[in-house]
């Protein structure tokens, strides 16, 4: 198994790109492609970027992919701020239904005089 960083995942797109930190056999260093299978092959539910993981990899359509995945280490930083992102969002989707059931809540009572 080969080891490398993940320079980036997006888990809307279910797709990203581990960065090896040696040549495979044949002497190639590309990025390796990883795919959302490969995660839930291994039970990872998200990677973040720089977090540090073995793989194996094959060629697909002329490219490299991997086949078997397994995490070593998560870059703290990364996930804090993916988690800090995370919670922001809520905030702002709880933020805008609160404002739409207040406005509801006007109209009624604005129809109910």
């Amino acid at each position: 198994m080969r080891q490398g960083k993940v320079k980036w995942y997006n888990g809307k797109k279910c797709f990203g790109f581990i960065t090896p930190d040696t040549p495979n056999e044949d002497g190639n260093t590309d990025d390796v492609f990883v795919h959302s299978s490969a995660l839930k092959a291994a039970e990872i539910r998200f990677l973040n970027e720089n977090d540090i993981v073995e793989f194996e990899e094959e060629v697909r359509n002329g490219k490299l992919s991997v086949t078997t995945l397994k995490l070593i280490q998560r870059d703290e930083e990364s996930a804090k701020r993916f988690q800090e992102r995370r919670a922001e969002r809520r905030r702002a989707r709880e933020e805008r239904k609160s404002r739409e059931e207040h406005k509801e809540r006007r109209g009624f009572a604005f129809w109910k005089k």
